[in-house]
């Protein structure tokens, strides 16, 4: 085939018609390398012919989705997509993977009670997402995490809110602040690198910063933030209160497949396995969830999470399909 028909063919596949034998030597050419000079410039093309259109936002985002699904059917085409990097930026949310597997998202659009329109992408439990938002600002998603941006993202500020977890690379423009809401506490930047915990079933938000600056808000108080620092927002006690961790890397681990503790019980690390496993956790005992747990561990698969904490503590454990009960052990085991 020339390379024409490959062109030819994937202006037949993005319009919709069906393609049966042709759609695997599409995805063969996608998958070459020499094919990839010509696939970044046909679509740099047709992006903006999309926009000097006036194509609406959604349209272009439906584009961008349908090129996305098709590379994600295998791993192969998935771990090319880093080599995109060119015209990554045009595209609203693009989807990327963490390690060898395909993340799994859900990405809607949706009408406000106001009448605007917004989009929302979610990393659902035992998922984890990368992102990249309309201005190039590249986010990680952990496990049961939600944000939220509208469709005037960007024009005068650009504003997203957060339920869940993740970590922000934000692109530079000192001309549109780059601001994140999370639950009561606003967090805002220029250009940097910061990760902000706010799950509403937790009792406090917080945000670690990592480089940059930013200011980390609830209500009329507010606090700026230096890299290596904490700010924590204590839903009940409503305090925000600033400090420097012992170890500050801890806060970002989970974007590689880690876990990181700092005295955690094990009541905590049960609803967080929740998150990231989509697993349940039963305790015969409640003595047990108040053992408490310090340290990283990097192959943080479920079985060898669960095996570690049995090791170190009077734990023992069951499983039965997707549910870990945890007991406590009588003996071999000097206090807490």
């Amino acid at each position: 085939m020339k390379k024409t028909d490959h062109i030819d063919l994937l202006d037949r596949f993005l319009s919709g018609e069906p393609l049966q034998k042709e759609k695997s030597r599409l995805k063969e050419w996608f998958r070459s390398t020499a094919s990839l000079p010509e696939i970044e410039n046909y679509y740099l093309q047709q992006w903006e012919r999309a926009k000097e259109a006036g194509m609406p936002y959604e349209q272009q985002q439906a584009i961008w989705q349908k090129i996305v699904a098709e590379l994600n059917q295998n791993k192969a085409a998935a771990k090319r997509r880093f080599s995109f990097r060119k015209w990554i930026p045009y595209a609203a949310a693009i989807i990327l993977c963490l390690s060898t597997g395909i993340s799994s998202y859900v990405y809607v659009q949706k009408e406000t009670a106001t009448g605007k329109k917004e989009y929302v992408i979610l990393a659902e439990k035992g998922q984890r997402s990368v992102i990249y938002l309309p201005d190039g600002t590249k986010v990680w998603l952990n496990s049961y995490t939600e944000i939220r941006y509208a469709n005037n993202y960007g024009k005068n500020k650009r504003l997203v809110s957060l339920t869940g977890e993740a970590y922000f690379e934000v692109a530079e423009d000192k001309n549109c602040p780059f601001i994140v809401n999370a639950d009561e506490m606003q967090v805002e930047a220029l250009g940097t690198t910061f990760n902000i915990r706010a799950y509403k079933e937790e009792k406090e938000i917080v945000a670690t910063l990592f480089s940059g600056k930013v200011q980390a808000s609830v209500g009329n108080e507010s606090v700026i933030l230096y890299p290596d620092q904490h700010v924590t927002f204590n839903k009940a006690g409503r305090q925000l209160t600033t400090h420097i961790p012992q170890n500050s890397t801890y806060a970002r681990m989970w974007r590689n497949n880690e876990l990181a503790f700092e005295g955690h019980t094990l009541g905590d690390i049960a609803v967080s396995l929740n998150r990231m496993y989509n697993v349940q956790i039963v305790f015969e005992s409640e003595n047990i969830k108040q053992y408490r747990f310090s340290g990283v561990i990097k192959n943080n698969s479920l079985e060898n999470v669960i095996e570690i904490i049995s090791l170190i503590a009077p734990v023992s454990y069951k499983v039965k399909g997707d549910t870990i009960v945890l007991s406590e052990k009588k003996q071999g085991f000097i206090g807490k």
